[in-house]
């Protein structure tokens, strides 16, 4: 039986907790700056599949793991973000803060 999307989720943020800052570096296809309000992130390093890899300078473990969209996203707009399966539906938020910069690394497909 093929896992659900809540349980690829979790198994997703084990493997990115486990991994080293080379292998986040080498795996980023994006970078998000958002807009500083005092927020304990600044940057998220995302994956060509939407997995946040990273997230500087702090709560790595936090948003590590977590599922957007940056590839629907402009500079000004909020974030989207998968937060997890709630009374068995899908659940849907934004980050608060504006995105400031959105930089493509290389050419990861």
């Amino acid at each position: 039986m093929k896992p659900s999307f809540k349980e690829q989720m979790e198994e997703k943020k084990v493997e990115i907790q486990m991994m080293s800052p080379i292998q986040i570096k080498r795996l980023t296809k994006y970078k998000i700056t958002f807009e500083d309000e005092g927020q304990d992130f600044l940057e998220w390093f995302i994956d060509k599949d939407g997995f946040v890899l990273d997230s500087k300078p702090f709560q790595r473990s936090v948003w590590a793991g977590k599922h957007t969209v940056p590839d629907f996203v402009q500079v000004g707009d909020l974030l989207p973000i998968f937060m997890e399966e709630r009374k068995g539906k899908d659940c849907f938020s934004t980050v608060n803060y504006p995105i400031k910069k959105i930089e493509i690394i290389g050419n990861k497909k």
